[in-house]
């Protein structure tokens, strides 16, 4: 009886028994042994709770790496979009401040795990937004320089909205220099404003009307 069972459970078939006992080793080796893939994935740094009288004037740095893990299906369609890194900046101040970036900062799919975020800390440069009146300098393009003359810009003062250290050293902005198909004695032209000096600042309104008169006996040409 004991052999007829030993016979029809150990030996038979014992070869494919066999193959599937190292396959299950192999298994068991993959999983607890190398443990479950991972993938690396860098995610842009959000904020949220910026207090609406402050902006942010540097962050760095702007971007974490975060290693998640998980099966390998989930891995290969997991894109960086999936996964987000937000700080909260509720009450911060004038300055430099500097916030830990963990694993509670950052938001993956369900099914993903997060293993690692780096680096660990992140610093901020946040300044107190102000309003301030600026006068308006108007600039021709320099291809109508002796060409045209500018007769007037409206408005000549913009009200700017922006970072306290930027604004409090500054009185004038100047326009985009004035462009077009000039073709009659008088031209009127819109154009923005050059903020390329004053980051984060925003000018209402947001572009000036420049008339401009040609040269008494100069003509203008034009290809």
């Amino acid at each position: 009886m004991m052999k007829n069972l030993f016979e029809r459970y150990l030996i038979k078939d014992w070869k494919l028994k066999l193959l599937a006992l190292v396959l299950a080793v192999m298994l068991w080796y993959t999983v607890f042994q190398i443990g479950e893939p991972k993938k690396d994935i860098t995610v842009p740094l959000s904020v949220s709770h910026l207090p609406r009288n402050m902006v942010i004037m540097k962050m760095d740095p702007e971007r974490v790496f975060v290693t998640v893990s998980g099966r390998v299906s989930m891995l290969k369609d997991i894109k960086d979009r999936d996964v987000t890194a937000v700080i909260s900046l509720n009450g911060s101040k004038e300055g430099e401040t500097v916030f830990e970036v963990s694993k509670a900062n950052v938001a993956v799919p369900k099914g993903i795990d997060i293993v690692d975020v780096k680096p660990g800390t992140v610093r901020v440069i946040v300044d107190r937004i102000i309003e301030k009146k600026l006068k308006v300098i108007p600039v021709l393009d320099k291809k109508w320089t002796g060409r045209y003359d500018i007769i007037l810009a409206s408005p000549q003062q913009v009200f700017a909205e922006g970072p306290r250290k930027v604004l409090e050293g500054t009185t004038t902005v100047e326009t985009l220099p004035a462009n077009g198909d000039l073709r009659h004695i008088d031209e009127t032209v819109n154009t923005g404003f050059n903020t390329e000096n004053l980051p984060h600042v925003k000018i209402r309104p947001d572009s000036a009307r420049i008339v401009l008169r040609r040269h008494p006996g100069r003509e203008t040409h034009w290809d």
